[in-house]
């Protein structure tokens, strides 16, 4: 849209809302303005290095984030599935591409399982880090001796459900693993597994659909990425239980004992 149009447009719109009294669009305005003003302040003033003058460019895309917040921003997209693994990542270094990582958790005692993940990793890393070459991941070293006790981690127990190639990229599947309902979900040729259920009332999502990588609910048309779990409509609302999966020797595998 035309600059001068869009000016016009939005001076149009805010004496509607002003007439209408919507109070939280003139909220929302007044937001936006409280974001916006005091970063064009300093990148008119000509420091671009200021934390608001970089948060407002990177918003619209104008600078790149350094390659340390690049990939800590796709590992938080991951963790929450790591961690249905009983794992762990931990950023060790970038360097001209290559992310050095260290895994730790259950995930070290099933080399499946750790595959799984890894891919996971690198397609998040492939999204949000554009120099991205590959990972090198390192396992954590154990302690000679622990200053805690604490209780062992209960560690997944992965049972077949289908095969592989029964899933093409874009379909949703309902498999039942020891008496649990099990979603499973093909984006892009990389499967993953979630309880089957709402997280709202239970309902099955099967019948939802997927979208890019949003599966959407049926039943409420929540959005959840369907890689994640978590809600991207509305962050502020439970995301859907992870299921911890592994492909191996062309099978579907799922662990619901620590889903």
């Amino acid at each position: 849209m035309e600059f001068d149009k869009a000016v016009a447009e939005l001076e149009t719109l805010v004496a509607t809302l002003e007439r209408d009294g919507d109070e939280r669009a003139l909220l929302l305005l007044q937001l936006i303005d409280a974001v916006h003003r005091p970063a064009l302040e300093r990148i008119a003033a000509g420091d671009l290095e200021d934390p608001a003058a970089r948060a407002l460019l990177a918003m619209y895309d104008l600078v790149e984030l350094d390659p340390l917040t690049q990939v800590e921003e796709a590992l938080d997209e991951v963790r929450p599935y790591i961690h249905s693994h009983g794992g762990e990542v931990e950023l060790l270094a970038v360097e001209q591409g290559v992310v050095r990582l260290r895994l730790s958790g259950a995930c070290q005692g099933c080399a499946a399982s750790a595959m799984t993940l890894q891919r996971g990793i690198e397609g998040a890393l492939q999204e949000h880090y554009p120099a991205f070459k590959e990972v090198v991941a390192e396992e954590a070293e154990p302690a000679s001796e622990p200053l805690l006790q604490i209780a062992p981690m209960k560690r997944p127990v992965f049972v077949d459900v289908v095969g592989a190639s029964e899933l093409d990229p874009g379909d949703l599947r309902a498999v039942v693993a020891d008496g649990i309902p099990v979603l499973l979900v093909n984006v892009h040729g990389e499967i993953y597994a979630f309880k089957n259920a709402c997280p709202i009332d239970g309902g099955a999502l099967d019948t939802g659909r997927l979208a890019g990588t949003v599966l959407v609910c049926p039943w409420h048309n929540c959005a959840y990425d369907a890689r994640s779990g978590k809600r991207v409509d509305d962050d502020a609302e439970p995301a859907l239980a992870v299921v911890p999966i592994a492909l191996q020797e062309g099978a579907v595998r799922v662990a619901v004992n620590v889903a």
